[in-house]
């Protein structure tokens, strides 16, 4: 009876993915809020922020003075798939939920086409190389 021989080939786990992908990453989130901003839309389901009431300047939404979207930092954390977004302005909580007088733009959170960008990315950094396994005969 003769042996069966095979030759298996796998990707090889990158243990160190967060530490290689972090910038990357990031940076995918850093754009996505970005475009958000530029469209005027919800970063989570993509759709617009509520118009104003009534008419308070030509600004676009939420960029009355732009302090909210310039001091607003986006960092990685330690622990893998953890971004943390800050910025120095209080009423930022106040769009982002919402109140009984002002209807929620949100303007932080993930979501839509982020999710596939941030794919590509992750697929680049989780497997780096391949192991082959086979069968001496």
């Amino acid at each position: 009876m003769s042996a069966i021989q095979f030759k298996l080939t796998i990707p090889k786990p990158n243990l160190k993915w967060w530490n290689s992908s972090k910038k990357e990453l990031t940076q995918v989130v850093k754009d996505h809020h970005k475009e958000a901003w530029s469209a005027e839309k919800d970063p989570v389901n993509g759709n617009a922020w509520q118009p104003r009431k009534r008419p308070t300047g030509s600004h676009p939404i939420l960029k009355k003075s732009g302090k909210m979207q310039k001091t607003t930092k986006f960092k990685s954390d330690q622990h893998p798939m953890l971004f943390k977004a800050t910025t120095n302005v209080a009423y930022g909580k106040f769009h982002q939920k919402g109140t009984g007088r002002m209807p929620q733009r949100r303007w932080l959170g993930l979501g839509g086409e982020f999710e596939s960008k941030f794919a590509k990315v992750m697929k680049k950094h989780l497997f780096k190389g391949k192991y082959t396994f086979k069968t001496n005969a």
